[in-house]
């Protein structure tokens, strides 16, 4: 009484009235094993298994294993779906066989030796059940005939879709059991229409076929019931017992040699081209030239047109011509449906789920480059190549001089903007715009040069390899981003009038995830952009998004320099012949330096960071308003407000009265202090906070602007304020910085500290005091100098050439505002004292010490200089702007004077 209690008692647990009368009276199931491997579920829980929307509560069955099935009261049909299934397994689950949990004996399935014990026992060989559906699996369990339970005929082998080659093993569960010796017998279903029913047949076939493999006898017990007697072996069961299913079905269970006989002798007398067998041949036959790209709905055909190296998309008429000229080599006698049958089937077994590109190299007319190592590679189909470069790496000799003296021109003699130009371009070939997360935006009026240098990037790409939109477009039209897929760049005109939302060049650009949709064809997935977007406009991209995610992404530069028209020179045309040697100048960039340029612009390249402070003013009139009315104060606590309060102590209200001052449109409260927020610490780097009190709501660090106030600008002074923040104290940033970056370094001695004099000074003091430590003290006491000391030196030594670059550098920082004094300086040093001086200095810095030395430097014949970046000799000089360079033993090519630089090693 105890037991049966206790079964009812878990079986009302878990399974409502209705499911209890259809499991157990209807189908006369044993009521504990029901309790145990069945379960009732809402549609909520079943919508949260099954990771799809459930329309109907069910049962849940579960075995020991884990795999499970839901059987919904009412059974419904998905759009994809001919007939609603009766049973439904969870989405990305992969299925696996059934094993009933014991209700009494939870080692059942684990104890093998005891297991053998209880099978059916055929020649003295322990044999398990093998049936379709967990119900049929419990009957024979509870009967004492231990049964194996599929979720269906064909999923007793793994899935073809998750095996590139195509091949169908056992599922886990299966293989487990046969590798230990269990003996087979396949029970399905004992219906009218299995046994004519080409594809359950089959999947019986397939499934004893892997099952013999393991040596273990395999027999085959289906169809040897009559329907009238159930149509599954628990139908059988319930109606004639245990008993006699053992004796009237299992003791005439068939061998499957013997079964399979009928089968083969069957195909032998069929003469008939099967659809199966052909599309296998022609798949073993073109699997490296012919693939079905499945998220493009595409046939794709390994050099087509002609194009090495390069997989191209072909019509589906050119795919079944492939399929017309196989077939006519075998027979005459076919027809359409037949050809349609096998390109059907070759979709299945030629089929690229994810088209991945080998990273790391590109395509050429004539080889396939590594682009890290610039070694060449044959061409290959396993490359996945989508697009080839319109040129040979092999023509690269001829350099590309031409095109670099006039991106030097284009960008007003700015050495390190045409190094960012570079970087772009190079993040742009090797598509490493996903990954770097910046969009290149060019912004000049026209015969700037920025129509040209777009023109350079697409012809170095070739035409198939960029797309060409428009922000309205790409904004507004669902179909746009999949003309985007497989694209190196994407050129974008027309951005100037363009003044609405730009959540999708936000996530084109931030390596999300895009639509794959193309009109007609229905969605299959979604793909991530690795190109670059470049974008050239008259204006500024201007947008409602006003946060730093549009900010942090654009990479503004200005062009200014406009060409006269009668000075204008064909220059795509002239540029042609040098493409390769473009290609190759642009991959010499060490990958590092790419990331630097392209990712942390405005550190590398000041007069940038200049500018995209202007294109933030522009773009966000938030921005402008906290230039003009905030300032920046450390100890401050301003209170957001209400528009109505005073705009000389709030927030919000000052905010609206300038807005309307200026004819700009009134964000809402929430709004605002939530951009505010953005703008301050993601844009502006400012620590600041929103709070809460009594008194109402505020923002620390920023306080009000009233009249007479003459705190630097918040926005286009902001790192002047940074430095006031860090020093409080209004001495030069310049030299507070470096003076900070000395007394910061690691490798301070004793008694060489500029501070040793005042230890007991609070640190938070140490900005103010070394702006007011006079010279005098700063000569008598040797400071550490900003680069790492030798190792392993006396101490007199090391205070001797300590002594020596501290005061070399005092003699920087004295002179630093005077750029003249300053360049006379750096001119007089030679390269390896000028190394170990700066080396702590940040680029910026090292920048400024560059321009100075510049201002005073003279060209002169053998004298060394700097052109773009490289290390020349003068070999002649004269009133012309034309300088002749070369190596130290060999001359070279003519030069403008303009391009060079004193060559300091830095």
């Amino acid at each position: 009484m105890k037991t049966i209690q206790t079964t009812a008692i878990l079986t009302a647990n878990r399974l409502t009235d209705r499911h209890y009368k259809e499991c157990v009276t209807n189908r006369g199931l044993c009521p504990e094993w029901i309790a145990v491997n069945c379960r009732s579920m809402e549609i909520k829980e079943a919508t949260q298994r099954l990771g799809y929307t459930a329309l109907s509560a069910g049962i849940w069955l579960s075995g020991s294993n884990g795999f499970g099935q839901y059987r919904p009261n009412k059974p419904w049909k998905s759009p994809d779906e001919k007939k609603a299934p009766k049973y439904r397994t969870a989405t990305r689950e992969e299925y696996d066989a059934m094993l009933p949990r014991h209700p009494h004996n939870p080692g059942y399935w684990k104890d093998l030796e005891a297991l053998k014990a209880l099978c059916y026992h055929i020649n003295g060989h322990p044999c398990l059940l093998l049936s379709e559906g967990l119900f049929k699996a419990i009957a024979g369990c509870s009967n004492g005939f231990p049964t194996v339970a599929l979720a269906g005929v064909e999923q007793g082998l793994t899935s073809a879709s998750n095996d590139p080659q195509g091949k169908r093993f056992l599922v886990d569960t299966l293989e487990f059991l046969a590798r230990n010796g269990f003996g087979w017998i396949i029970a399905f279903d004992a219906d009218e229409c299995a046994k004519a029913n080409k594809n359950v047949i089959a999947a019986q076939r397939k499934l004893a076929c892997q099952l013999a493999k393991f040596k273990v006898p395999v027999y085959i017990a289906t169809g040897l019931w009559s329907a009238a007697e159930g149509k599954g072996m628990d139908d059988y069961i319930q109606s004639n017992g245990g008993d006699a299913f053992r004796d009237k079905v299992l003791r005439l269970a068939v061998n499957f040699e013997t079964w399979e006989r009928q089968f083969k002798e069957d195909d032998s007398d069929n003469k008939t081209l099967s659809e199966s067998v052909f599309a296998a041949q022609i798949a073993e036959d073109y699997r490296a030239r012919l693939a079905w790209h499945v998220a493009n709905k595409a046939w794709y055909w390994y050099e087509a047109e002609n194009k090495r190296g390069v997989w191209g998309e072909i019509p589906v008429e050119e795919a079944m011509s492939i399929v017309l000229t196989e077939l006519e080599t075998r027979t005459r006698h076919f027809s359409s449906k037949f050809v349609n049958g096998v390109l059907t089937l070759l979709k299945a077994k030629l089929r690229v789920n994810h088209w991945e590109v080998r990273k790391g190299f590109i395509c050429l007319q004539d080889c396939v480059l590594d682009v890290n190592t610039l070694k060449e590679y044959p061409h290959e189909p396993g490359y996945r190549m989508l697009s080839q470069l319109p040129f040979k790496w092999a023509d690269r000799s001829v350099g590309c001089e031409t095109v670099k003296e006039w991106l030097l021109e284009a960008c007003e003699g700015k050495a390190d903007w045409v190094q960012v130009i570079r970087a772009g371009i190079n993040a742009t070939v090797t598509e490493r715009g996903g990954e770097l997360q910046r969009f290149m935006e060019l912004v000049g009026a026209g015969g700037t040069g920025k129509g040209t240098l777009l023109r350079l990037v697409q012809a170095l790409l070739g035409r198939e390899n960029y797309a060409i939109t428009e922000l309205k477009q790409l904004e507004q039209n669902r179909f746009e981003t999949a003309a985007l897929y497989g694209k190196k760049a994407v050129f974008i005109t027309d951005s100037e009038r363009y003044t609405g939302d730009v959540s999708t060049l936000k996530k084109l650009t931030g390596d999300d995830e895009l639509r794959h949709e193309k009109k007609g064809i229905q969605q299959t997935g979604s793909f991530r952009f690795s190109g670059v977007v470049w974008i050239a406009a008259n204006e500024i991209i201007q947008s409602s998004d006003y946060t730093n995610a549009l900010a942090r992404r654009r990479l503004s530069m200005p062009f200014e320099r406009v060409v006269p028209q009668n000075e204008r020179r064909p220059l795509e045309k002239e540029f042609q012949p040098y493409l390769p040697g473009v290609l190759q100048w642009v991959l010499e960039m060490p990958a590092k330096d790419v990331a630097a340029y392209v990712g942390d612009t405005n550190k590398l390249v000041p007069s940038l960071a200049s500018f995209s402070t202007e294109v933030l003013l522009s773009t966000n009139p938030l921005a402008d308003w906290a230039n003009d009315c905030l300032y920046y104060d450390l100890n401050a606590q301003t209170q957001i407000g209400d528009n109505g309060q005073s705009a000389e102590l709030f927030l919000y209200p000052n905010y609206c009265e300038w807005a309307q001052r200026n004819s700009h449109g009134i964000m809402t409260k929430q709004r605002f202090s939530a951009i505010l927020l953005n703008l301050l610490k993601s844009q502006l780097n400012i620590n600041a906070a929103k709070v809460r009190n009594k008194k109402g709501r505020f923002i620390t660090k920023i306080a009000i602007r009233q009249p007479g106030h003459d705190f630097p600008l918040l926005v286009s002074e902001k790192d002047a304020d940074l430095n006031a923040d860090l020093s409080k104290s209004s001495a030069n940033p310049v030299l507070t910085e470096m003076l900070t970056e000395s007394v910061d370094s690691a490798d301070f001695q004793g008694g060489a500290d500029l501070l040793a004099h005042s230890n007991a000074v609070d640190t938070t003091n140490q900005h103010y005091l070394m702006n007011t430590t006079s010279s005098q003290n700063q000569e008598d006491k040797p400071a550490q100098s900003a680069h790492p000391a030798p190792a392993r030196v006396s101490a007199s030594t090391h205070a001797s050439t300590t002594q020596k670059e501290v005061s070399t550098t005092q003699r920087i920082i004295e002179a630093w505002e005077d750029k003249s004094a300053l360049g006379e300086i750096v001119l007089s040093l030679d390269s390896a004292e000028l190394q170990q001086i700066t080396k702590g200095f940040s680029p910026e810095r090292l920048q400024y010490i560059k321009d100075a030395a510049n201002t005073v430097w003279r060209l002169g014949a053998d004298s060394q200089a700097d052109y773009n970046g490289e290390l020349v000799y003068i070999w002649e000089c004269g009133q012309s702007n034309d300088v002749r360079i070369g190596t130290k033993q060999k001359p070279g090519a003519r030069v403008r004077r303009a391009h060079l630089r004193p060559w300091l090693d830095i």
